[in-house]
């Protein structure tokens, strides 16, 4: 074999390639790593100099699976290339790699460029046909042997794990016991915090604002890491998104063992797999379920719930029927509403500044099949306030007692979040107990170890005492105990529903999920008539259904105030400025034509428009033209002074008497007081009397 070994090779360099899959293997199995470079020594009396014999080790511990990130992989294809190579070695051809397109471009390029191959078995001309044909079946070999590995492997491990005996990593809140067996965690904390992230998920809905409640009540959550050299360390920090959605979605808290719910897929760029992606498989591909397996923090049942919660909060609406989680629009109706025409999904569509006109509009048939135009839309505003009010009539109607119901969620969230406190707190106390034990069992003579003893015994004791404190700033900040006040409003609130419905504080995000927990699906059809109304179905998740009937507005109804809006301002008007009837519009979640909140211009012309004066809301004091305040209305005040009506106007004019108006349109009212009526009396007597 000695003689494929031309001077042309010597002349060139000797590559020494060494590879092992893992850092593991690199660390454990020396033998390998050091027969591989024992081949710089092969070289070495296979005639090349030592100043011309290069080892490339920078790729152990990494996979052959892929030439990604192996970086010395590419150094050796790139001079090789360059003909600056004359052989190169290595233990085997699965050292090189363990896919057999790598390997064949390699001999490949090996050929072309007249380099040698070489392993521990012999010496391989890349050109010569019977050397070829050996190096492309060791490459087949070599990936047949993987494969025969894996189906080994992967055999002995699949039917341990049908048996719920293969071992990996606990999820945060279960533990391995000596026998092996899955159990809780036996630090209390991790488990009530467990326990909490699927109490609030019930309560709250969603896996961000159970996020958010850790965040803004300042609960660490815990974390076992399971990593060599942290086998079990328990670490507590900041809740996130990411970690909340996976324990809401693993199964293993439902007490249930599952083994193959993921899958790896390859990610091929540019002909090469660039990286492995993990996909989550469905519940009926799962390769091992075996329920009651071990100790549970939810139950199965609850478990689909969640999942199935997860999958209707995703903010696009699915093709399988799913509404999607409330947005900030001010579309009642998203995400419930379909066609009543075609079946499908309608979409809210906004106009005007703002987006606060509202239409909806089916349109899924040109998304899905190409079609030109649309179903059919119509205008939202009618079909909310239908909606909105015989939703509101249905909850007053049967007197629905959720005050109770309300205080005990309250009361049970401030009890969860006070025990998360007391149990941080007694941890806190154990490890400022646990240092001074260590302090207290140390020689006083040995004081190197004293000083270090009693700095972290100092240490604990700050950690504790701000905690403490944090606690008390907690208690009083995020109401952790209810008073007796506080419990009297929930009470009167709760049973008040359309004005929790209407009140500022409530977002259209929040009227949307209490609609989302009564109804299932609005269903909506044109009805042609003169009309021009429209049907409104209402299907209630008690499947009961529910039929209204709305006026399709006209254009020019669009832009005409309606007639309700008109009579509440004529009810507003007696004891109100304009700017509180605006206010009061407002907070009844009324807009005008333009579809925006109204202001106090909007309501002196709509008052204007229409003639509806401001008349005093008590006939004695417009008998008399004194208000309950002490003002004077002008002609009280004329009267008082024994001057004209005008000379009052001159004074108000020259600012020499305070005066104001509740409204545009609304008289005149005078500040008087003791100095001001002996002002105005100096005043009247310095006027020269005029003679008859």
């Amino acid at each position: 074999m000695n003689s494929k070994i031309r001077t042309t090779h010597l002349e060139r360099r000797a590559v020494v390639y060494l590879r092992q899959s893992t850092p593991v293997q690199t660390e454990l199995h020396r033998e390998s790593t050091e027969r591989q470079y024992a081949l710089a020594d092969r070289a070495f009396n296979l005639g090349w100099d030592k100043s011309l014999i290069s080892v490339f080790d920078s790729d152990l511990g990494k996979s052959g699976q892929t030439t990604t990130g192996r970086e010395d992989f590419h150094r050796l294809m790139a001079a090789v290339g360059l003909g600056e190579v004359g052989a190169v070695l290595a233990l085997e051809a699965s050292r090189f790699s363990r896919s057999q397109a790598d390997w064949h471009k390699l001999l490949d390029i090996c050929a072309l460029t007249d380099t040698l191959v070489i392993d521990h078995d012999g010496i391989y001309d890349p050109n010569d046909f019977n050397d070829r044909v050996i190096l492309g079946f060791k490459g087949t070999w070599s990936h047949t042997e993987l494969h025969g590995m894996r189906l080994r492997l992967q055999g002995a491990k699949l039917n341990k794990a049908k048996k719920g005996e293969l071992r990996c990593a606990p999820p945060t809140g279960y533990v391995y016991d000596p026998e092996g067996k899955l159990v809780l965690d036996p630090d209390e904390g991790v488990v009530a915090a467990i326990q909490l992230v699927f109490q609030q998920f019930r309560a709250l809905g969603t896996a961000f604002k159970v996020m958010r409640y850790f965040c803004s009540h300042q609960i660490p959550f815990p974390r076992r890491r399971w990593g060599p050299g942290h086998i079990g360390t328990l670490r507590w920090g900041p809740a996130n998104l990411s970690r909340i959605t996976a324990i809401l979605r693993n199964p293993t808290y439902t007490g249930t063992y599952v083994y193959g719910r993921r899958r790896s897929l390859n990610v091929i760029e540019n002909g090469q797999v660039t990286k492995v992606k993990t996909q989550l498989l469905p519940q009926q591909e799962w390769k091992v379920i075996i329920h009651n397996a071990h100790e549970a923090y939810i139950s199965w049942s609850e478990y689909e719930s969640n999942c199935e919660q997860l999958r209707r909060n995703r903010a696009i609406s699915l093709s399988d029927g799913c509404p999607g989680t409330p947005r900030e629009g001010f579309a009642l109706l998203q995400g419930l509403v379909i066609c009543g025409k075609c079946g499908r999904r309608m979409s809210p569509r906004y106009y005007g500044t703002g987006g606060y006109r509202v239409a909806y509009e089916c349109n899924q048939a040109r998304k899905q099949d190409g079609r030109m135009g649309v179903c059919w839309s119509v205008s939202g505003a009618a079909i909310d306030t239908a909606v909105e009010t015989h939703v509101l009539e249905a909850l007053t109607d049967e007197e629905l007692d959720i005050s109770l119901a309300v205080l005990s969620e309250l009361e049970n969230q401030a009890h969860e979040a006070d025990k998360t406190w007391q149990l941080r707190l007694e941890r806190a106390r154990y490890e400022a107990d646990r240092a001074f034990r260590q302090y207290d069992a140390t020689e006083p003579e040995n004081r190197l170890v004293a000083r270090t003893l009693e700095r972290r015994w100092n240490e604990k004791l700050q950690q504790l005492a701000e905690l403490e404190e944090e606690y008390q700033k907690a208690h009083q900040a995020q109401r952790l105990e209810l008073t007796q006040v506080q419990r009297q409003q929930i009470l009167q609130l709760a049973n008040d529903i359309p004005t929790i419905w209407n009140a500022n504080s409530t977002t259209s995000q929040d009227r949307k999920e209490i609609l989302g927990l009564l109804i299932k699906q609005v269903a909506i059809t044109p009805i042609d008539t003169p009309e021009r109304s429209t049907r409104i179905q209402i299907l209630w998740h008690t499947e009961a259904i529910s039929e209204l009937i709305a006026t399709r507005p006209t254009n020019a109804d669009k832009y005409r105030t309606p007639k309700e809006v008109i009579q509440l301002i004529e009810q507003l008007a007696p004891g109100r400025t304009d700017t509180e009837i605006a206010l009061e519009l407002n907070r009844r979640g009324l807009l005008n034509t333009n579809g925006q909140p109204f202001t106090k211009k909007g309501v002196a012309w709509l008052r204007w428009k229409y003639g509806l004066d401001k008349p005093l809301s008590d006939p004695v004091i417009a008998k008399s033209g004194i208000s309950l305040e002490g003002y004077y209305s002008t002609s009280a005040l004329a009267e008082k002074l024994g001057v004209g009506i005008h000379t009052i106007y001159y004074w108000r004019d020259k600012g020499i008497i305070e005066a104001f108006q509740e409204t545009d349109r609304s008289p005149w009212w005078y500040v008087v007081t003791p100095e001001v009526l002996e002002t105005l009396r100096h005043k009247i007597r310095r006027v020269p009397v005029k003679s008859e």
